[in-house]
């Protein structure tokens, strides 16, 4: 019973970390590339063609194809949920090098697993789309377990072999290509500094940074990475110290700014450090050496990007991954000095971070709620049109609501000829649509004539779908009072062979309606 109540903490605050992605991930559809590797499949031969005209990522490839295959909602939710939980897991485990749960945790796990959250360069496509996840998330969470095993086998002087932690090795080097090279550097830096103190350098160490060195070579000198640059001319066209120059310029300081959040906690973190004589005094040394080591890393996985003529916002979260890294380092040594002021620093900041999870966290559910019942409206009209014989079709693109940022929303990259062939058409075709149609899906329904229907609810959303074009004047009764719109001041858009409305009109109960 004791033992019991000694866990009770610690399960309800990874329980609640798990529940809090499971039910954002629950409300999020399938969408972008997540239908293109649905179709690509898991068969061997598939991967290999993929690996050989497309991309070198054949661990991220496969996570997704496996993930997808499943076409289950709920082992989408459960792996978005286990793949941050492990991922925060070990970047708050690194420091102490073990992944026995101890009282430094209880702050370090949340204040990681809140900044994961607030600072993330681009939450909705790392975490909440499965493709992108698969490339950003699960390869990161390699990387970061196979650093906290070789930062353990490093201040152990562990000498076994695994072939787990080979294969790990591997997985890390054959990550993604920001963050690839510098697992191999950070291998070959490894043993250069057991030969430089020892004279001699362990066989584990070897064997591990041979594994990942070949993991990298496996994603980097891919044949199709080579055929997909091929058309790159814009970018590879030019001299090298050319692009290095617009890289510096134009693009590292917009995608370093993204993460200023991690910045502002890392900040805060170090001042507790500088200005406290004794903490100074007794914190570990080598922890602020390895939070320095870390940002340098992560710095350089966003210079390294000067060889790309893309920097998508998601591929900082291995930059990302680095600083959390630091946090997570200058954290674990204030509450391990024991100085009551570093421990009550710690505090602070984690109770600020989880303040601004809080509000953040509330309009991602709102937000992820609405995009949900928007895709219901979006499989209504695709069920419709197929029904009808229609091979060529159009549908609604999503619309976000007030989110903590962009970076909230997940990718709206819509390729037609694939949605038709996940669905058997030829194409469907996205159109901007600037309102919220959920109400569509979940508001209570007024049939107006044979023609028009409208859709509302209680808080102020109001839309009207007519197979006619409105003008004029629509005169509702909200709560009992009249209020009357211009058809012409309505957002509207045509969907097929349909006329789409919409007004926010304010909270209350729609009873009445007409022209």
């Amino acid at each position: 019973m004791i033992t019991m109540l000694k866990i009770l903490p610690k399960t309800a605050m990874i329980l609640l970390a798990f529940l809090a992605i499971f039910l954002i991930e629950w409300y999020t559809p399938i969408h972008s590339d997540d239908y293109r590797y649905y179709l690509l499949g898991i068969s061997p031969e598939s991967h290999f063609h993929h690996y050989m005209t497309w991309s070198g990522r054949i661990i991220a490839d496969y996570t997704s194809a496996l993930i997808l295959y499943t076409r289950s909602q709920l082992v989408y939710s459960i792996s978005a949920a286990v793949s941050t939980l492990v991922f925060c897991y070990f970047i708050v485990k690194t420091p102490s090098g073990t992944l026995r749960w101890n009282k430094s945790d209880y702050l370090l796990f949340p204040l990681i697993f809140f900044t994961y959250w607030i600072s993330n360069p681009n939450l909705g496509q790392t975490t909440f789309w499965i493709v992108g996840a698969a490339n950003y998330l699960w390869t990161n969470l390699f990387v970061v377990a196979w650093l906290f095993f070789f930062y353990t086998i490093t201040i152990k002087n562990s000498k076994a072999i695994s072939p787990w932690v080979a294969l790990l090795s591997f997985m890390a080097g054959c990550s993604n290509e920001s963050v690839s090279p510098f697992v191999s550097l950070i291998s070959v830096l490894a043993i250069a500094y057991e030969l430089w103190q020892n004279k001699s350098v362990s066989r584990n160490k070897i064997v591990y940074s041979l594994c990942a060195i070949a993991g990298s070579c496996v994603l980097i000198l891919s044949p199709g990475n080579f055929i997909r640059t091929s058309g790159k001319e814009f970018w590879y066209g030019r001299p090298i110290f050319e692009r290095i120059f617009i890289h510096l310029t134009e693009r590292v300081h917009n995608h370093l700014a993204l993460i200023w959040i991690a910045y502002v906690v890392l900040l805060l973190l170090v001042l507790l450090v500088i200005f406290n004589k004794q903490i100074r005094a007794k914190i570990d040394k080598t922890s602020l050496i390895c939070a320095a080591l870390v940002v340098c890393i992560g710095i350089g996985t966003s210079l390294i990007m000067f060889a790309s003529p893309s920097y998508p916002d998601r591929v900082m979260n291995g930059t990302f991954m680095f600083f959390l890294l630091a946090i997570s380092f200058i954290a674990y040594a204030l509450l391990k000095s024991g100085v009551k002021a570093g421990v009550v620093g710690v505090t602070a900041v984690t109770v600020l971070c989880g303040i601004v999870f809080l509000w953040s966290y509330s309009l991602m559910l709102n937000g992820y709620k609405k995009t949900a019942g928007q895709e219901i409206v979006r499989q209504k009209i695709i069920t419709k049109e197929i029904a009808a014989g229609k091979q060529k079709f159009i549908i609604p693109d999503y619309y976000f609501v007030k989110l903590q940022n962009s970076g909230g929303h997940f990718g709206l990259f819509h390729d037609p000829a694939v949605y038709g062939e996940y669905y058997h058409v030829q194409a469907i075709f996205k159109k901007k649509v600037n309102f919220d149609y959920s109400v569509i899906a979940n508001g209570a329904k007024h049939s107006l004539s044979n023609e028009t229907t409208a859709y509302s609810n209680t808080r102020g959303d109001f839309a009207i779908i007519s197979r006619e074009q409105l003008t004029g004047s629509i005169t509702l009764s909200v709560n009992g009072r009249q209020k009357t719109i211009p058809v012409e001041k309505m957002k509207h858009a045509e969907i097929n062979d349909e006329f789409w409305y919409y007004a926010s009109v304010g909270k209350g109960e729609i009873t009445a309606i007409s022209f």
